[in-house]
């Protein structure tokens, strides 16, 4: 990295020299170039870790199984996600952008929102990670591993880990570590969600009425549309919109 950045500033102008720092600091500790204007008050809408969402709810075991087992027949998919991670002070950080996937695990997101605005980052067929930021960073492009934290999301989720796949691997290893599962008899409606949805909730069985995470799933193709992380040291609600599935992503998307 070092050699890099050394090799770009012989070619650059002493009027970038500041920028370039900022964005090498950024690099290396994952701050945001713009953190200080990331903060937002933002209220829980619905965000309740009490448990259960309604009085009639099932095992969910076999629910997540076939949630497993549906992910898995979308080749490729994209939508459109906003994170709000709730931090002390109600200082809360609003993540939101386009993420594109196509199997095996090609990926490619795009902040859209005020968090890391015009930053992507991609993985592509060889495995590596490329990044640029937004703004006047955006003509320096790096390559790294897709597990750097540089591109973790604002509530330190890895990116290589943002795929439906990947998040319903989270419900069925929490069942595995002994925690259980409760889920709606049916769809139900639910305030600020348009369509009816399943409600399934991950609980340790000490504590039922401690709810850990919350998953609201589509009832046409038992994906979430909004994930509660009661859990996290600093809560989070996420939630997909936009979701298209299996659209025929073209490979020259994952490329940067």
């Amino acid at each position: 990295m070092a050699m890099y950045t050394m090799k770009l500033v012989d070619k650059l102008s002493r009027n970038f020299l500041l920028v370039l720092s900022c964005f090498t600091f950024i690099l290396c500790t994952g701050t945001p170039l713009n953190a200080a204007k990331q903060s937002e008050h933002v209220s829980k809408p619905n965000f309740n870790a009490n448990g259960p969402f309604v009085e009639q709810m099932k095992d969910g075991r076999e629910f997540v199984e076939k949630m497993q087992k549906d992910v898995a027949q979308w080749d490729d998919y994209s939508f459109i996600f906003e994170t709000t991670t709730f931090k002390k002070m109600n200082n809360n950080v609003v993540e939101r952008g386009k993420l594109f996937f196509k199997k095996p695990k090609l990926m490619r997101i795009e902040e859209i929102g005020e968090f890391n605005k015009g930053s992507v980052a991609v993985i592509g067929k060889d495995g590596k990670a490329r990044a640029h930021g937004g703004g006047v960073t955006s003509f320096i492009t790096v390559t790294t591993t897709p597990d750097d934290k540089m591109l973790n999301a604002a509530n330190g989720d890895k990116m290589e880990d943002s795929d439906f796949a990947s998040l319903v691997r989270v419900l069925h290893e929490r069942l595995k570590s002994g925690q259980k599962a409760r889920v709606t008899d049916k769809p139900i409606n639910v305030d600020g969600i348009e369509e009816s949805v399943y409600v399934l909730e991950i609980f340790h069985p000490n504590e039922p009425k401690n709810t850990l995470k919350r998953v609201f799933v589509h009832p046409d193709h038992n994906l979430p549309v909004r994930w509660d992380d009661y859990d996290y040291k600093e809560p989070c609600l996420s939630t997909w919109k936009e979701i298209k599935l299996n659209p025929g992503l073209n490979d020259d998307l994952f490329k940067l």
